[in-house]
């Protein structure tokens, strides 16, 4: 498969960002899948120069060149597609950082051409799962997500500090429950701009991430305003916010309640 981007280019006329997923550290690491199966159902390729691409099936371990390794993925609507954690992705050395559009997993070409690649049910969930040498989460610029995507996707990721933007405006059931579950060093969090909520769509998504820290007012290091949504008033859903902060280090840490704004320490992503 030939390179036609580097690190711009066009396609179609527009210009573009990178049509690759980076992981990037100081030092060498190693990617495979835990279970060393082919989970997604479309095409993996991997590269370790963005010119020569291969195709990776998911039963062997990729080897960083330079301490680089670049994805893509061209067919696919799920990368993992399980609620089994033998389905994530394990990382193998120390602060890794994983750049670029996730969207380039699923299909490069869509996100070529400034759209979104369909996400099927559990397309993400657990994709990250006990990645602790993860410190940089790539982009998530789905705007419109689906059941249990994101479940779990970082869970256990203690070196993380600061979580992706998430700016999906039509949520799904359990779409992003459990993401940050025990992110420990998270201290920045995402604003959520969505205004139709679904049905445990926030449960459990930072609970235990002990860094971050949340207040009901606006005092001493609480500086910054924390609202769901993010703007305009939001819509209710079953149990949507069940557990979302328990665990975390603030003087707030009961369940969030809609069209209320909260502060925090560091401003939202």
């Amino acid at each position: 498969m030939g390179n036609l981007f580097t690190r711009w280019g066009t396609w179609a006329g527009k210009k573009v960002l990178p049509t690759y997923l980076t992981f990037q550290s100081a030092s060498s690491f190693t990617l495979n899948v835990y279970n060393t199966t082919k989970n997604w159902n479309g095409t993996l390729y991997y590269s370790t120069d963005t010119i020569t691409w291969n195709e990776w099936n998911g039963t062997t371990a990729l080897n960083s060149v330079g301490n680089k390794l670049y994805l893509r993925g061209t067919g696919n609507t799920v990368i993992t597609g399980s609620s089994s954690t033998d389905c994530s992705w394990v990382l193998t050395g120390t602060d890794i950082e994983c750049v670029g559009n996730i969207e380039n997993l699923l299909d490069w070409e869509t996100v070529a051409l400034g759209e979104h690649p369909t996400m099927a049910e559990r397309c993400y969930q657990n994709m990250f799962n006990g990645c602790t040498s993860l410190t940089t989460a790539p982009a998530l610029p789905a705007t419109t997500l689906a059941t249990n995507c994101y479940y779990y996707m970082f869970y256990g990721c203690t070196s993380l500090t600061t979580a992706p933007a998430l700016p999906a405006t039509t949520l799904a059931t359990y779409c992003y429950s459990y993401m940050f579950n025990d992110c420990t060093s998270l201290t920045t969090a995402p604003a959520l701009p969505a205004t139709t909520l679904a049905a445990y769509c926030y449960s459990y998504m930072f609970y235990n991430c002990s860094a971050f820290k949340v207040s009901a007012t606006q005092t001493g290091s609480y500086l910054h305003a924390w609202r769901i949504p993010t703007s305009g008033t939001g819509t209710t859903a079953t149990s949507w916010n069940g557990s979302m902060l328990t665990g975390t280090g603030g003087t707030f840490t009961g369940a969030p309640v809609i069209n209320t704004t909260y502060y925090v320490e560091n401003p939202p992503v």
